[in-house]
C-alpha cells in the first residue's frame, strides 16, 4: 500500500536532465521504501545498470536479511532464479543486465511469461545509443523479440514521468513479466510528459497547432521521443507542417485501449512515421513509414552514431516531410491504418 507515493515527478525547467537508467535507479529506491518484498540485483552491472536499492546488504549466509543478489556474469541463471523466488512466494524479484544480453536470458524470461511470473526485468543500454562497445552490445532486434512473445509487457520511457509509470505498471502487472528498457545517455526534457497518460501505453506528448487533424504524426519511444520534438518544431516553423508527436512507451498496454482512444491518439488516416532506434519491425502496424535500424550497430560516440543511422531531428523533420510529400502527390489518399479487421483465431 502506497507505493507509489513516492515515484519521483520531473518538473520541467527544475529538474535536470539525466539518463533514463538513473530515472530508473530513482524509482527502484523510491518504491522498495514501502516494498520490503522487493529483492534482486545485476548480472555483475549493478554500477552500469543503475539498480542498487540504497541500504540493501548483499544476501549471503551470514547476512540473511540481505536484499541485494549478485547474481555474476549468468543472465540465463539469473532470470531462472527470478522465477524461483517468485514461485516460491512473499518476495518480488528483480533482475538486471544490457537490453542485449537479454538473449542470454531469454528462455527464463520466457518461462517467466508463460508461468505468469511478475518478474521485474531492468535492461538498460537499450540502443545504438550506448556508444563505444558497438555491435556486440548494441540492440536492434532484442525489442522486438521481446514484444512478440505472449505475456511480457515492455516498456521504453522517455523521461522521469514516463519511468515512474514504467514502474507503476511492473509493480502491478503481478502475473506479466514487465521489461524495463532505459538509455545509457541523457535525454532532454519533455515538457509535456505525462506519467497517468503514458499509462495507457501511448499519448500525444505534442498536439498540433490549430484545429482539426495533424498534418503528420510521428510516434517514438525512449531518448527518440525528444528528437521527434525537436523535428516536429521545424516542420512547423519551416514548412507550415502541423505536426503531432505520439510518445508509446508501451505498445501491449495501448493496445488494450478503446478504440476510441486508439484512434484519437493514432487517427490512422494522416501520414504517420515511427521513429525508434531499433529494428522497424512491429511499427507497421502503427505507422506508415519508419525510421528504425536495419542493420548492426557500429562503435563510435552516442550523437555521432544517432546522426549516422538517422536519428537526429534534421533527418527525421526531412523524412516527416518527404512523408507527406508522398501521400500529397498521391491526391492526399492516405490509407487508413485503423480500417482493417482484427481477427481472433483461438478457439475457445
Amino acid at each position: 500500500e502506497g507505493a507509489f507515493d513516492d515515484l519521483p515527478t520531473f518538473v520541467f525547467g527544475k529538474d535536470k536532465a539525466n539518463a533514463t537508467r538513473k530515472f530508473s535507479e530513482a524509482c527502484i529506491n523510491a518504491v522498495a521504501k514501502k516494498m520490503p518484498e522487493l529483492m534482486g540485483g545485476s548480472a555483475d552491472l549493478t554500477g552500469s545498470n543503475c539498480c542498487q536499492i540504497k541500504g540493501a546488504g548483499d544476501f549471503q549466509k551470514d547476512t540473511p536479511e540481505g536484499s541485494t543478489l549478485r547474481f555474476g556474469v549468468r543472465e540465463h541463471a539469473m532470470a531462472a532464479i527470478c522465477n524461483g523466488m517468485f514461485a516460491y512466494g512473499g518476495l518480488r524479484p528483480f533482475c538486471a543486465t544490457f537490453l542485449q544480453f537479454a538473449g542470454y536470458a531469454l528462455g527464463a524470461m520466457r518461462c517467466s511469461a508463460l508461468s505468469k511470473f511478475g518478474v521485474i526485468y531492468i535492461m538498460t543500454h537499450d540502443s545504438i545509443g550506448l556508444g563505444e562497445d558497438g555491435p556486440t552490445h548494441q540492440p536492434v532486434e532484442m525489442l522486438e523479440s521481446l514484444r512478440s512473445m505472449p505475456n511480457m509487457c515492455v516498456v521504453r520511457a522517455a523521461d522521469a514521468n514516463e519511468m515512474a509509470a514504467a514502474y507503476q505498471i511492473a509493480i502491478n502487472n503481478v502475473h506479466t513479466p514487465t521489461v524495463i528498457c532505459c538509455t545509457r545517455g541523457t535525454v532532454a526534457p519533455l515538457e509535456h510528459s505525462s506519467r497517468d497518460k503514458a499509462m495507457k501505453g501511448a499519448y500525444a506528448v505534442i498536439e498540433e497547432e490549430g484545429e482539426g487533424d495533424p498534418d503528420l504524426v510521428m510516434i517514438a519511444t525512449g531518448s527518440e521521443v525528444w528528437r521527434c520534438v525537436d523535428a516536429a518544431k521545424a516542420l512547423q516553423s519551416n514548412h507550415s507542417i502541423r505536426t503531432r508527436v505520439v510518445s508509446m512507451p508501451c505498445q501491449e498496454l495501448f493496445l488494450e485501449q478503446s478504440e476510441e482512444y486508439r484512434r484519437s491518439v493514432l487517427p490512422g488516416n494522416v501520414p504517420t512515421m515511427s521513429v525508434e532506434a531499433s529494428a522497424e519491425h512491429g511499427w507497421h502496424r502503427f505507422s506508415h513509414a519508419q525510421i528504425g535500424v536495419a542493420r548492426f550497430g557500429m562503435s563510435g560516440p552516442l550523437e555521432q552514431l544517432f546522426q549516422k543511422y538517422g536519428f537526429g531531428a534534421e533527418n527525421v523533420a526531412s523524412k516527416g516531410k518527404e512523408l507527406v510529400d508522398f501521400y500529397k502527390n498521391l491526391g492526399g489518399n492516405v490509407p487508413d491504418l485503423n480500417c482493417r479487421p482484427t481477427f481472433v483465431n483461438f478457439q475457445a
